[in-house]
């Protein structure tokens, strides 16, 4: 194996991803190469940005393990769940971040000891940014102890904590891994990851990237197709669904204008807390009131919309020496080709291109991808969440460390 702590050496690290959507967990076995561009401390130190070093990025594996629809429920009710199943499905996701891990291991023909780490922030079940009132906080599941155990490799886990123990949000965290894919470049590029949430990144060719959550990405599609098909159905495929139906215009407004986060100033976060249960007890009944197609064209616009308005205050503010010329976007949604074409349009002239035509990197890989770049950052003792996206007082080295089993170890 390489030294952990040589920020250049070649290593593989797995990352895993369970996301807001809560239909099961993407692994991705990545091999991280050589730097792409040098990158000095004392430039860094002179800027004030985090220190990061774009690196050749391999995925070798990309690896989706669904949920059983028991395992879904749980996962989609832990927000209200006692602490007895909490400590339950902590376990359990640390058993299964292990099975997945393994099966796509062995499915490339490595084991163990072929791997640094396996790196995860955990299924986030609970996050509550920081406000007026109180610090806030995030809860993450996924024993790191058990991972560990049961993979036989180093776990990294939990790896929003520390930058929310320096007053970050803990979210979002792939903008570190988008500016080591999208650099070197001579013009700001932009990533846009739509999973349950939306993830907005603008990576200038030096510098700190610029980042926040727009709002809803899949989150209210999936909902309201599980809903009216009683759970037979995940999400629209392919947004054909909405494509069929009409935009309630009135309603649309009336999202947009009544939802404050759309308006809020970064650092900011969200996640089912805003665009789960609370939105449904708001709207619910209007919504109701549309056919299903109709739901799903409105809702479909209301998420281009919010990405519209994050892209427009990048441009309006002067957050950029430039605006982005073209945006990667990834996640579920960039394989609904309605969101695609609505996004395209909405956004002209911004190329928008999906992460396997711009980068060769699966859609529903990336944010696996991204945990196994933070992961190879905690190994190298490098800080890898941005201060100026998170509102951290600091730059943090992420993640808790698990070691693997004694006999396991080389």
């Amino acid at each position: 194996m390489t030294s952990a702590h040589d920020a250049d050496a070649t290593r593989i690290v797995v990352g895993l991803m369970s996301g807001t959507s809560g239909d099961g967990i993407d692994a991705a076995v990545v091999r991280l190469g050589p730097a792409r561009q040098q990158v000095t401390e004392s430039a860094a130190e002179r800027t004030g940005t985090v220190v990061i070093v774009p690196r050749s990025t391999e995925v070798l594996l990309h690896h989706h393990e669904a949920f059983d629809s028991v395992t879904r429920e749980r996962v989609l009710a832990a927000a209200t769940a006692a602490p007895a199943e909490l400590a339950l499905l902590h376990a359990e996701l640390g058993r299964r971040f292990a099975d997945a891990s393994r099966t796509a291991l062995a499915a490339v023909g490595l084991g163990p000891g072929d791997v640094e780490a396996i790196a995860t922030t955990g299924l986030t079940v609970a996050h509550i940014p920081p406000a007026a009132d109180g610090p806030g906080a995030t809860l993450a599941l996924g024993d790191g102890d058990v991972l560990a155990e049961r993979s036989g490799c180093l776990a990294i886990t939990d790896l929003r904590a520390r930058d929310r123990a320096a007053g970050g949000q803990g979210a979002p965290l792939v903008p570190y891994a988008d500016a080591v894919l999208l650099r070197p470049s001579d013009h700001v590029r932009a990533a846009l990851n739509l999973g349950g949430i939306g993830n907005l990144t603008c990576v200038p060719p030096a510098g700190d990237p610029v980042a926040f959550d727009t709002g809803p990405g899949n989150m209210l599609l999936d909902a309201v197709v599980a809903q009216a098909t009683g759970g037979r159905e995940a999400f629209d495929v392919g947004g054909a669904r909405a494509a069929s139906g009409r935009i309630h215009t009135e309603l649309l407004e009336q999202l947009v204008a009544d939802d404050e986060f759309l308006a809020a100033p970064a650092p900011k976060s969200t996640g089912r807390e805003r665009y789960g249960a609370p939105f449904f007890d708001r709207y619910g009944a209007r919504l109701a009131r549309l056919s299903l197609e109709d739901r799903l064209a409105t809702l479909t616009e209301f998420t281009v919309e919010s990405v519209a308005l994050a892209v427009e205050r990048v441009r309006g503010e002067g957050l950029l020496p430039e605006p982005p010329r073209d945006l990667v976007v990834s996640g579920g949604g960039a394989l609904n080709l309605h969101l695609m074409q609505r996004l395209a349009r909405r956004l002209a002239p911004l190329a928008v291109i999906d992460s396997e035509r711009a980068l060769g990197l699966p859609a529903l890989a990336k944010e696996a991808v991204a945990m196994a770049i933070l992961g190879d950052a905690t190994l190298a003792g490098r800080p890898s969440n941005v201060p100026s996206v998170t509102g951290a007082a600091r730059a943090c080295v992420l993640g808790k460390l698990s070691p693997p089993p004694v006999s396991a170890r080389d």
